[in-house]
């Protein structure tokens, strides 16, 4: 049985806190060679998210990631988009 893969992030606390309200339903990540080359054509069913280098976790069922050209929190013309399905 494949275990599924999980994609590991680690955020600044006031980032953290917002999708673990509720607040915020997408991570974003630069279009970088060093991102694309970690999310081109990789599956990954969740989402570990770290609340800085502690041990406070939350994880989410991925919904979808994909590149968008939509507002977003970097502010980038193009980033890819990691959206949140479910905690887990």
């Amino acid at each position: 049985m494949k275990k599924d893969s999980e994609l590991h992030l680690v955020l600044k606390g006031c980032w953290f806190d917002k999708i673990t309200s509720g607040a915020k339903t997408s991570e974003y990540r630069e279009c970088s060679p060093y991102w694309n080359k970690r999310l081109t054509n990789k599956h990954y069913d969740t989402v570990v998210f770290h609340r800085g280098y502690t041990n406070t976790i939350a994880k989410y069922k991925i919904k979808s990631i994909a590149t968008t050209n939509q507002e977003n929190d970097l502010h980038l013309s193009e980033c890819w988009e990691i959206k949140l399905a479910s905690r887990l």
